[in-house]
């Protein structure tokens, strides 16, 4: 007997400090922007941009520790939560595979990719809802009214247990929406459940509709940004110098508030993975603002 009052007594005692620490961990979350930082002789100058659109090589994580992030939140690859280089911590974001049209809202709460050419890395989950195995073309808009009420919680609030967000309650994935319907009662409060029950699901997805869902993506070409020039000259010099990494580049002109540039860029690519390669290589060869861009595919309509 004595022996059992001993065994509950170290499990309520387990229990407590687990659910204090808990607590503590709680506690310590805060909105953090954090300073510029070096990766491999790149700086990165994190701050709050509400306007971010970004489209680049997403990568998944692949560590099975949870980590301790920069503002006291825990990264695991079973949450839908990502890393990036300079949104502030916390950001929702909305992630679109660019390849099947998949897209989620995610919450960005760490630091990373540590690599230059890619812009964002995944959780396992995130990824697998995404549909990415190791590395995908996606695009990444920060998503500013939630982002807003979430800073606000934070700062005001610092996060406690009654207005804390848990975003995966809105994605409701494979979730089958089914009516029940009370067979004993009358038909009167059985159509009543049934409405009621209707109702409840038309809100489900409309949730669903907004967190998580497949669209369709219009064909494009996948191109290099390296740079742009004012003057054709300086445009030529560097198409010259970079013939040695890729042979393939254009010079193309374009406006931008009523000024005229010239940009140089690669030909359209075929693949995510030699998009990769020659993005590293004029990254390694100094080109450090080099990035991808999609251009959409313009089709002509046969007469008939």
């Amino acid at each position: 007997m004595p022996n059992v009052f001993l065994y509950f007594l170290i499990i309520f005692f387990i229990l407590l400090e687990h659910s204090s620490f808990a607590e503590n961990i709680e506690n310590e979350i805060k909105y953090e922007v954090g300073k510029a930082y070096k990766i491999k002789d790149k700086w990165y100058y994190p701050k709050n941009n509400l306007d971010y659109i970004a489209i680049g090589i997403a990568s998944v994580n692949s560590k099975k520790k949870e980590k301790k992030t920069q503002n006291g939140e825990i990264f695991s690859n079973k949450k839908i939560f990502a890393k990036h280089k300079t949104l502030a911590l916390p950001t929702i974001v909305r992630i679109t595979n660019l390849y099947n049209g998949y897209s989620i809202n995610v919450r960005i709460n760490d630091r990373g990719p540590k690599n230059n050419f890619r812009i964002i890395e995944l959780s396992k989950k995130t990824a697998s809802y995404l549909k990415i195995k190791n590395k995908g073309l996606v695009k990444i808009k920060v998503i500013p009214d939630l982002t807003i009420q979430v800073q606000n919680k934070l700062k005001e609030n610092n996060l406690t247990k009654n207005n804390k967000e848990n975003l995966e309650k809105d994605v409701a994935l494979k979730k089958e929406l089914v009516e029940t319907e009370n067979l004993m009662n009358n038909k009167k409060k059985k159509n009543e459940e049934i409405k009621f029950d209707n109702f409840i699901n038309s809100k489900e997805k409309i949730k669903l509709k907004i967190n998580y869902k497949k669209s369709y993506i219009p064909p494009y070409y996948l191109r290099i940004n390296i740079a742009k020039f004012r003057n054709f000259e300086d445009a030529q010099n560097l198409k010259e110098k970079m013939k040695p990494i890729h042979d393939k580049i254009l010079i193309s002109l374009s406006l931008l508030n009523r000024q005229k540039y010239y940009k140089v860029t690669t030909v359209p690519i075929k693949n995510l993975n030699e998009a990769e390669y020659i993005l590293s290589v004029i990254h390694k060869k100094g080109f450090n603002n080099a990035k991808l861009f999609i251009e959409r595919k313009h089709y002509i309509r046969k007469k008939r």
